[in-house]
C-alpha cells in the first residue's frame, strides 16, 4: 500500500473552562460535541448560540479557550482534567460509518488528511480502512482514528465511559456542583457494522494501549 506522503495532523487540544476549573481533553468520536456544549452552558449560564458544532472553535467563533499544551501542563494542575473514553471496537465502527459509509447527517466534507494522502473513499471495505489505520502512527494520523490515549495531554485525567455516559456525567456534575441534565447526542452514527475475529484482532493490535489503559475487554 502506498500513500502520497506522511503528514502531521493537528489533534483537538484540551479546552479550558476557568469558572468551572475544568480542562476537557476532547477525543473525536467520543461525545466531544455533547460534553463541550454541556460545559459551555455550565460555564456561561446559557446555551451555546448557533450550530452546536461551532462550540469546538476557539475564542471569537466558539468562545472556547484552548491554551498551549505547555500551559496545560504548568498552569492548570489544580483543575479537574476530564475526558470521555469508549470501547475501541465501537469507536472504530463509528469512525468507519461516519467517514467511509457517510452515515451521519453532518459529514458533508472530506477532511484534508484523506485528500492529501489520495485516499479513495470509494474503496471503503473494512479491510482497506484497517490498512490505513495500521499504516499511520498516531503522530501522522487523522484525528478520527488516532488512538484515544494520544489525546490525553496530562498525567492525571479522570475519564468517564461512553457506555455509561449519563450516569457518570451525573457524578461529574455533583463534583462540580452544577445542575445535571441528561446529555443529548448531536452526532449519532449507525454502529451496526459487523467485524470478523480477524478484523477485531487487527483493531486490538492498533489500539492496544487504549484497551489496557481504559480497562476495555479484548
Amino acid at each position: 500500500m502506498k500513500f502520497k506522503g506522511r503528514y502531521r495532523y493537528n489533534r483537538q487540544t484540551p479546552c479550558v473552562y476557568e469558572n468551572l476549573k475544568v480542562v476537557f481533553h476532547g477525543i473525536p468520536k467520543n461525545a466531544s460535541t455533547t460534553i463541550k456544549n454541556a460545559l459551555y452552558e455550565a460555564e456561561h449560564g446559557k446555551e451555546f448560540n448557533g450550530n452546536k458544532q461551532w462550540v469546538h472553535k476557539g475564542n471569537e467563533k466558539g468562545g472556547s479557550i484552548y491554551p498551549s499544551l505547555e500551559e496545560i501542563e504548568t498552569n492548570y494542575e489544580d483543575y479537574l482534567h476530564l475526558t470521555v473514553v469508549r470501547d475501541p471496537y465501537t469507536r472504530f465502527r463509528s469512525f468507519y460509518s461516519d467517514l467511509f459509509l457517510g452515515m451521519t447527517s453532518i459529514r458533508d466534507n472530506i477532511p484534508p488528511f484523506y485528500i492529501d494522502n489520495n485516499i479513495n473513499f470509494l474503496d471503503n471495505s473494512i479491510e482497506s480502512v484497517l490498512d490505513i489505520i495500521e499504516y499511520f502512527s498516531d503522530d501522522d494520523a487523522d484525528e478520527h482514528f488516532a488512538s484515544q490515549k494520544s489525546f490525553l495531554h496530562y498525567h492525571n485525567v479522570h475519564w468517564i465511559e461512553m457506555e455509561h455516559l449519563n450516569e457518570q456525567w451525573s457524578n461529574v456534575c455533583d463534583r462540580l456542583d452544577i445542575a445535571f441534565d441528561p446529555l443529548p447526542v448531536y452526532n449519532k452514527t449507525n454502529n451496526h457494522v459487523m467485524l470478523t475475529d480477524d478484523q477485531k484482532e487487527r483493531i486490538f493490535k492498533r489500539y492496544k494501549d487504549d484497551f489496557w489503559s481504559f480497562n476495555y475487554a479484548r
